[in-house]
């Protein structure tokens, strides 16, 4: 045997990294989780996953420290899911780790969101006087016709979204995970992630909660802190804000914001209602790598940035 051969085959199994990596993994960790769990669901998700051993031992474990990071468990639990494309491990964020994120504000009573059939009693009214009111059917159900995400603030506000079938499927179609993972194997869950992430736009959230939508079916490949990831974008879901670019620090040669952007910038928070600053800027950070207090200390292509994520989302 040729000295090339035996290191190749000396290279560690993708579950020999996951074991290898229990000290960073518990690092990652929120101090009420366990590293030895988060492993051993690592290795059941890529067990349960063949595609994930074609993909590159970076991408993998990349994802996992994302996943351990947010404190989302990947797998069954529907927290969070290890996706293969290619030969690279996207992460994606289930349904029920954005709810459990979203909770994590502090600033919310409850948060749901539901899938409604044909034959469910369904009714819901916009503009001042804003209602919604579903009363599953009995019996057989029928065909999914809607997706609505609704929150119980603690100061009595009650935001709510829907969207139709046909408009979920569209989301859907310009996703590149649409086809695979968990919009095949549970899709009533990626509808219903679909719809918090667009109710996320009227709420006051973490800044976990954030990160994990703009990280949303992204590849990263370093083990380093959740703040300094630099990830590749693969998703291409609607409202997905595209990867993290960290602007640079300002300088004499660095422009900085103008009049016009700032006024963009305000009439943005109150359309959105980011009513306070920590959670405006905790968003800016995660969509733009900016850390920064105040809008004015924001550069003009990060500002721009900014308004060209909104003005997209509007569009559609």
């Amino acid at each position: 045997m040729t000295a090339a051969v035996a290191k190749t085959n000396d290279k560690p199994t993708l579950a020999q990294l996951i074991e290898q990596m229990k000290p960073e993994i518990g690092r990652a960790l929120p101090k009420h989780m366990n590293p030895e769990r988060m492993a051993r669901i690592a290795t059941t998700v890529l067990r349960q996953t063949p595609a994930l051993a074609r993909c590159t031992p970076e991408s993998f474990l990349g994802a996992l420290m994302t996943s351990s990071q947010l404190g989302l468990e990947p797998g069954p639990t529907g927290e969070a899911y290890l996706v293969p494309y290619g030969t690279v491990c996207t992460f994606i964020p289930g349904y029920r780790g954005l709810i459990k994120l979203a909770r994590n504000s502090g600033q919310l009573v409850d948060i749901w969101a539901e899938v409604v059939y044909e034959n469910d009693t369904f009714k819901y009214t916009l503009g001042l006087r804003r209602d919604l009111q579903h009363e599953p059917a009995a019996g057989e159900r029928g065909k999914p016709i809607y997706v609505y995400a609704a929150a119980q603030l603690k100061d009595g506000g009650t935001p709510f979204v829907v969207m139709t079938y046909t408009e979920v499927e569209a989301i859907r179609a310009r996703s590149k995970a649409g086809r695979n993972g968990p919009w095949v194997t549970d899709w009533n869950a990626m509808a219903k992630k679909t719809l918090v992430k667009q109710l996320a736009k009227w709420l006051p959230l973490s800044a976990e909660f954030t990160s994990a939508t703009v990280l949303d079916g992204t590849v990263r490949t370093d083990v380093g802190p959740l703040v300094d990831v630099q990830p590749d974008y693969i998703d291409g879901e609607m409202g997905d804000a595209p990867a993290v670019e960290a602007g640079p620090p300002p300088s004499a040669d660095v422009v900085l914001a103008g009049k016009t952007e700032l006024a963009q910038l305000k009439q943005i928070r109150d359309a959105e209602r980011y009513g306070d600053d920590e959670s405006w800027f905790a968003y800016v950070q995660a969509a733009t790598g900016a850390t920064v207090t105040a809008d004015k200390d924001l550069t003009l292509e990060q500002a721009q940035k900014l308004i060209e994520l909104f003005n997209e989302d509007a569009a559609k």
